[in-house]
């Protein structure tokens, strides 16, 4: 009781006299309590220190917070690899060597459902991951408001849960663009089984059913793959793991009401995580 009393007699006198700050008090060294901004969380544990992040989500395991991340998905070197200096880094650069990109949306379904989402079909956030449920024939998409810009970028990373249905009727997962929600028309780029049985990585009309362009690949109940797929105008450019080489294409195609995001059509899938650059 009287070490307390002490203490606090002392704590006084020093804030009297202009010695120390209330704000910095904490624990034995004071500026160890510091929140630069006011998360809850003290600078020196937290991983954006100067970007409020509460629930301190990490992506990649990397030394920042997906908050503050310059690719949040993909562990950044150290020192960062971002030679055009735009604070886009690495594999989540479109254009590395032309500044101008910046990251609008990313969110790894650590909690509920990302913040002006809109969601076609049964969608469950849990465990880090975005799952639906898709039935014979129909779209599922989680998509958001095209950014404003001269390129927009929507990439994931993915695994294919199910595959419903039979010749003629397509099958996959993956991106997709210029999405209009009344009619679910788009352009997509995906991995899947098209309506001849062949499976393929493709960028798809999804509102023509055919395929814009395409290349072999192996697409069974469990493949996963990554897409980071680019508009620009009428043009597109998707790279994803499942090919060596981008598939490149053209579609006149336009939107009335444009949305991006994750898309599947007669096929089940869960999504580890989404992220949305926009290009000036």
């Amino acid at each position: 009781m009287h070490r307390v009393q002490s203490t606090a007699i002392l704590l006084a006198a020093l804030m009297a006299c202009g010695r120390i700050d209330f704000d910095t008090i904490a624990g034995a060294d004071g500026a160890a309590g510091l929140d630069t901004d006011g998360d809850g969380v003290p600078d020196p544990v937290d991983n954006c220190p100067t970007v409020p992040n509460p629930t301190q989500d990490n992506e990649d395991g990397d030394r920042f917070g997906d908050a503050c991340d310059p690719c949040p998905p993909y562990a950044d070197a150290d020192p960062i690899a971002d030679p055009d200096g735009d604070g886009v880094s690495g594999q989540c650069d479109p254009h590395p060597s032309t500044p101008g990109d910046s990251i609008v949306l990313f969110d790894g379904f650590d909690h509920a459902e990302p913040a002006g989402a809109l969601a076609i079909g049964t969608w469950t956030i849990a465990n880090g991951s975005a799952s639906v449920i898709g039935s014979l024939n129909a779209y599922t998409t989680m998509t958001f408001d095209s950014p404003a810009g001269s390129a927009e970028t929507i990439a994931t990373h993915m695994t294919i849960d199910g595959l419903i249905g039979n010749p003629p009727i397509g099958r996959g997962a993956g991106v997709v663009h210029e999405f209009d929600p009344a009619n679910g028309d788009g352009v997509a780029c995906a991995i899947g089984i098209d309506d001849c049985n062949v499976q393929v990585f493709a960028i798809v009309d999804d509102g023509a059913n055919s395929l814009l362009t395409a290349a072999p690949t192996t697409v069974t109940v469990g493949s996963q793959a990554s897409f980071a797929s680019t508009r620009t105008g009428q043009g597109y450019h998707c790279v994803s793991s499942v090919s060596t080489a981008p598939e490149d294409t053209t579609d006149p195609y336009t939107s009335p009401t444009p949305k991006l995001g994750l898309y599947t059509r007669s096929a089940s899938a869960h999504f580890d995580w989404v992220m949305i650059v926009r290009t000036e």
